[in-house]
């Protein structure tokens, strides 16, 4: 059995009650299938060890997990009638077969005093820890082994920051009696984000005696790089998901003078019922955003290690305000003879300066013109320009509505805890929504500058945009940042 003396290597014991989620945990903190998960007790029976981190030095580590307490009140009472409880108790030999319970206590016991450098103490959060007799006899065992002691909350449901904090301060409370419990901290098995890891980690490092801190320093840093470096990745995908969006557009031919007028109706009111052409190229711009939504979703399951495919529900069905119609190449003669007949009308804007004749959907080339002079503003469109048509893009409220998602699709995939087996799609807290919606509204210029840059422009701040919104958001869930 390996030393708790060994310089080279630190030892983690998750340790709990029986069927709490031990291994659900480790699978998710080790980002792999480990062990067996059932809903009974006793699923884990033999001490099993994992590396968390190695390090260029040979520097490991390690996390095992554990079997869990048996009869932990019946425990604890054979303890304390005993003048040196831990030693005494493992001096005597239990049969496997007629006491299996304390068999396995005597095994992890035994572990714990041989072995642990730091204990995580996995608890069910819904089980009040002064009304449930099993925590209790738990914790006074955890005392007497005399090792630091992190008490993780586990079986959170769904993410609640007012329940949660009302959790930590029942919980904090109740363990401020035990002077072996450095921290109390939210760590659902099947809910946590890995930025919590993090944070758990950091806490690690503080309960560790000095003559470890060293060697856990170094492998810290191995862990966080290769968090880090994942969450990168996702971040890549994110900005490449956008930027194609951001590039699609789909190019129809420039309308007959007919047409022309019957947009001008539409754009007031008169008429509801869009071209053939306008429906086409919508249609595909929507097959094309689905397309995307489903191959980042591929993406990050793949980068983040989980198993799973795609999305289930029917997405993106777009309103008639998530399109931007741009009008390219008109004929002059048109333009000309359509200025005539519309150029009383008020209160339509263009954009001649970046994008063209830019307007929401049905506005063509007609009704802006019609405001702005005929036919010498076509002449100044037309030297700008090379394209012969109608371009049909995204809004810029479709845009931000397409990062939206991906944020809040990133974020579900992120606290998916791996012991839940394959990804599955859910809705999103009304905390993470908030939260997103709020940094893409404070960064919002940012996109608007998006458009007028050029493509590599765009993928490197679009990058960076990704990167500052994920770590305003994190923040405002965690008060943590990558």
């Amino acid at each position: 059995m390996l030393s708790s003396h060994d310089s080279l290597r630190i030892h983690i014991s998750l340790v709990s009650h029986t069927n709490i989620g031990k291994t659900t945990l480790a699978r998710t903190l080790l980002a792999q299938d480990i062990g067996n998960v059932a809903d009974r007790a006793h699923v884990t029976e033999t001490n099993d060890q994992y590396i968390l981190a190695r390090d260029n030095l040979g520097c490991e580590l390690i996390l095992w997990d554990t079997p869990g307490f048996g009869h932990s009140v019946r425990l604890a009472k054979r303890l304390s009638e005993k003048s040196n409880p831990i030693t005494s108790f493992l001096s005597e030999v239990w049969d496997r077969f007629v006491d299996k319970p304390f068999w396995l206590d005597q095994r992890l016991l035994r572990h714990i005093r041989d072995t642990s450098d730091i204990l995580l103490y996995l608890v069910n959060v819904s089980e009040h820890p002064q009304r449930t007799p099993y925590i209790q006899a738990e914790m006074k065992i955890l005392s007497w082994l005399n090792k630091p002691v992190i008490v993780l909350l586990n079986q959170m449901g769904v993410p609640d920051p007012e329940k949660e904090n009302h959790d930590l301060t029942i919980w904090k409370e109740a363990m401020s009696r035990y002077a072996c419990v450095h921290k109390v901290l939210p760590m659902d098995a099947f809910a946590r984000c890995w930025i919590q890891e993090v944070e758990l980690f950091n806490v690690i490092g503080q309960a560790l005696p000095e003559s470890h801190q060293a060697t856990y320093a170094s492998l810290e840093r191995v862990w966080i790089r290769s968090r880090r470096a994942t969450y990168s990745q996702s971040v890549r995908a994110i900005s490449h998901h956008i930027l194609r969006l951001l590039l699609n557009h789909k190019l129809i031919p420039a309308p007959s003078i007919k047409e022309q007028v019957l947009t001008f109706a539409k754009h007031f009111g008169l008429l509801k019922n869009k071209t053939e052409e306008l429906e086409d190229a919508q249609t595909a711009l929507s097959a094309f955003a689905a397309d995307r939504f489903c191959s980042l979703t591929n993406e990050l399951i793949r980068i983040n290690q989980l198993r799973g495919h795609g999305v289930a529900k029917e997405i993106l069905r777009r309103m008639k305000t998530d399109w931007n119609t741009t009008v390219h190449s008109i004929d002059l003669q048109r333009a000309g003879a359509m200025g005539a007949g519309v150029g009383a009308a008020s209160g339509v804007a263009a954009d001649l300066s970046v994008a063209g004749l830019s307007m929401g959907l049905g506005t063509l080339i007609g009704t802006v013109i019609g405001a702005i002079g005929g036919a010498s503003a076509a002449k100044i469109y037309n030297a700008k320009h090379q394209k012969e048509g109608i371009e049909i893009d995204w809004s810029e409220e479709a845009m931000q509505n397409f990062l939206l998602e991906a944020l809040l699709l990133y974020l579900a995939i992120a606290h998916f805890g791996r012991g839940r087996g394959d990804w599955v799609e859910g809705e999103s807290p009304a905390h993470w929504k908030k939260a997103c919606r709020k940094a893409i509204q404070e960064h919002k210029t940012q996109l608007t500058l998006l458009r007028k840059a050029n493509e590599q422009q765009r993928a490197q701040q679009l990058q960076r945009h990704v990167d500052t919104l994920l770590r305003s958001i994190f923040f405002d869930l965690y008060r943590l940042t990558p």
